[in-house]
């Protein structure tokens, strides 16, 4: 290195130290980008001085042009023998900035050769600015290292030694980087309040580069959070500052807004977002950008174009990265899993979890549990037992407690959804849809190499016939035109048997009712002509056996719920197994039923009932055939069970709500149910109740005056006012 360990002669005579006087006043006077335009007058291969050198460099640095900022270290003069303390501090502070160049670079190994002799040089200085900026290097070799605790402690040696010093420059740069560290452990939550110091912090002082990368920083613990919409804020502020500043840091921003785009699944917008971080990473030789960068085009390329997919994939693995190999081997076990190739995938993941355990990379370690046990499953479908199921599901369950910790509503809705397609839950996996729906995931998730990709969207089904509200029958999605029918019986036929929800019907009891006028032995045979009809529209092109949509037997008729989506099934058995569910809950309300403070926010055992709850009542569209078609007790019979149970879903999902401390939501509930039905008592007690927990006192007084109006036009004793605890909405 030029400089460094000999003192060098002043070949360039007064001019050049008259120039060097500007550079030295205009970094005194923090005017930086003039002092950079004087820097460019100096002859690039004569000497600095060393305290000049060093504060050139950070500020090269912090802009993100390396290559500029370690030449300016390679050109401190410094003298081998002057022992004094501020030579001590500036040869520190030289050897501590070529350490962090290095370290963006992926040069591990000169990095902790020179940060050890920064942190050496820096403690005999005794000046803590250069103590402060040696245990930075320091922790960058930790981090590289995956050594978690000797980042922690070096950060915090540098944190004390610049706060000793008063440098708030320091003091901002050592903030994002624990916020990064704290995000790289997935410990979201304390890295956006650590990062939201930053953030004032870079305000503060005004320092864009830094300002722009606490705010990159924080975009990604909102991420990791499955906050994307704030993440995606951040991301952009990030990269508008540092485009405004001109610094190739910019690349840091897009990759980040790339990767929210990407679990976004906005594909377009991530792959242009990708590929403009890529070509501003390529100069600077900026690995982390370019391994990003890489692994998140081999993700989105996969589906279009696998070739190119595996090619950044295995660009992605070769690269050396200051973070370590784990997003490259996600990437490409990923892409193997979706490109039919499970046991490569299952390599990739054991690897992953044996480094990210390592690393204490929470978030590297759920993802590799979910890599892994899908590539198993995938592997060996033929011999998916139970017993096997069971163990994969062991896998994701433990993947979701993960996530569950690190507080990632995106991953947790994902895992969620993965366990119920492996177990058959298709409730379930209706719910984590639209959790992830409203997270702000789109459809184009399905097609970005990752866990909704190896499992692919749940399939349309063959036969979907929709009898709540209006009567409709899909065929692979597509609508039965009405000319199809042939006849109004074969719809009403088709109404009448799926009426029975899942039961056979007698033929004889569907002829009777069917043709009423007609001999016995007459309408039977016009039931056997129009069970074929309904066959032939459920199965025009006849592809499969007679039985399979429309089941018979010379007694019985009914519907093949096994072939056949029927919604008003699908609601009945859904409604039944959430009521159950709901009663075995122990979560018991408080007596007053108002929530208590400290367990509001309920276990995610009640908040995942409660979301199965909601979605029971989401599908239930309508009333039973209520079109008019179909009358008598073939229709209303079953119309009111539905309706009665829908009824049933609400109350209960309603005093849910309140026990956990939702009260709004409660009340907007409770008033549906008074509306629909105004002497339903219970319905106007729980929303007496809740109007009550909410501190809406006057309202629930004037609520309590229409109960008891409702009451006695009914000759009901109403409930005394306030409510005993015996009638307050309780579990």
């Amino acid at each position: 290195m030029k400089g460094v360990g000999a003192k060098t002669t002043d070949p360039g005579g007064p001019d050049r130290l008259e120039v060097l006087g500007l550079v030295e006043a205009a970094v005194h006077d923090g005017r930086y980008d003039e002092a950079l335009r004087h820097l460019a007058a100096v002859p690039a291969d004569s000497p600095l001085p060393a305290a000049l050198a060093w504060r050139l460099g950070v500020l090269l640095h912090h802009r993100g042009r390396f290559d500029a900022a370690e030449a300016c270290y390679q050109r401190a003069a410094l003298d081998a023998a002057d022992h004094g303390p501020s030579a001590l501090a500036d040869r520190a502070q030289v050897l501590a900035g070529l350490a962090a160049t290095r370290w963006a670079r992926g040069d591990q190994a000169q990095t902790g050769q020179l940060a050890e002799e920064a942190v050496r040089v820096a403690e005999q200085s005794g000046d803590d600015s250069a103590v402060a900026a040696a245990y930075v290097a320091q922790a960058l070799v930790a981090f590289s290292d995956g050594n978690r605790a000797d980042n922690e402690y070096a950060y915090a040696r540098a944190l004390a030694a610049a706060e000793r010093a008063g440098d708030f420059g320091q003091q901002l740069r050592i903030r994002c980087n624990v916020g990064s560290r704290l995000v790289e452990e997935g410990r979201y939550r304390s890295a956006v309040e650590e990062l939201r110091e930053a953030v004032r912090l870079g305000e503060l002082l005004g320092h864009q580069t830094l300002l722009a990368l606490a705010l990159h920083n924080r975009a990604e613990a909102w991420l990791g959070l499955g906050e994307l919409r704030r993440a995606r804020s951040d991301a952009d502020e990030a990269v508008a500052r540092w485009q405004q500043a001109g610094s190739p840091l910019a690349a840091f921003g897009l990759a980040l807004a790339a990767r929210v785009h990407r679990v976004r699944g906005a594909a377009r917008q991530a792959m242009v977002a990708y590929q403009a971080a890529l070509a501003m990473g390529e100069p600077d030789g900026n690995a982390q950008v370019l391994v990003e960068a890489c692994a998140g085009l081999a993700r989105i390329s996969y589906a279009d174009d696998p070739v190119a997919a595996e090619q950044y994939a295995g660009r992605a693995l070769a690269m050396p990265s200051a973070a370590g190999p784990t997003v490259a081997e996600l990437a490409a076990g990923w892409v193997a899993l979706c490109s039919g190739d499970p046991q490569a995938a299952l390599r990739y993941g054991e690897q992953v979890r044996s480094e990210a355990g390592r690393r204490r990379d929470a978030a590297g370690l759920a993802e590799a549990m979910e890599l892994a046990a899908l590539a198993s499953h995938r592997a060996s479908p033929e011999a998916a037992s139970a017993r096997r199921v069971r163990r994969f599901l062991a896998s994701l369950v433990e993947a979701a407690t993960i996530w569950a910790e690190l507080g990632n509503e995106f991953a947790l809705a994902t895992n969620a959804l993965l366990q119920a397609r492996l177990s058959g839950d298709q409730l379930a996996e209706e719910v984590a849809y639209e959790r992830l729906k409203q997270l702000g995931v789109q459809d184009g998730a399905w097609q970005v190499a990752g866990p909704l990709a190896s499992i692919g969207p749940a399939p349309v089904p063959a036969v979907e016939v929709q009898t709540l509200g209006q009567f409709t029958v899909r065929l692979a999605g597509v609508p039965v035109p009405a000319a199809s029918w042939q006849s109004r019986k074969a719809r009403d036929l088709l109404k009448m048997v799926i009426g029975q929800l899942g039961r056979p019907v007698a033929r004889e009891a569907l002829a009777t009712a069917l043709w009423p006028e007609a001999r016995t032995d007459v309408a039977l045979r016009r039931l056997s002509v129009l069970i074929s009809t309904v066959r032939g529209v459920l199965d025009p092109d006849r592809q499969h056996p007679a039985d399979r949509y429309l089941a018979t037997d010379p007694a019985t008729v009914r519907i093949n719920p096994a072939h056949v989506a029927v919604d008003a099934l699908r609601f009945y058995e859904a409604a039944r197994a959430a009521i159950a569910s709901d009663g075995a809950s122990t979560t018991k309300a408080r007596p007053s039923g108002g929530p208590d403070p400290a367990e509001a926010a309920g276990t995610d055992g009640d908040v995942r009932l409660l979301s199965r709850l909601e979605a029971v009542v989401a599908r239930y569209t309508g009333d039973l055939c209520d079109d008019g078609e179909v009358v008598g007790d073939w229709v209303q019979r079953p119309r009111a069970v539905l309706a009665d149970l829908h009824r049933e879903v609400i109350h209960r999902l309603a005093r849910r709500c309140l026990q956990l401390g939702r009260t709004e939501a409660a009340i907007g509930w409770y008033l549906r149910l008074t509306v629909e039905d105004g002497y339903d008592e219970p319905a106007h007690l729980g929303l007496i109740g809740a109007l009550s927990a909410a501190g809406r006192h006057g309202e629930a007084s004037r609520r309590y005056r229409e109960y008891v109006a409702r009451m006695r036009e009914m000759d009901v004793e109403p409930t005394a006012f306030p409510l005993p605890e015996r009638v307050r909405p309780s579990a």
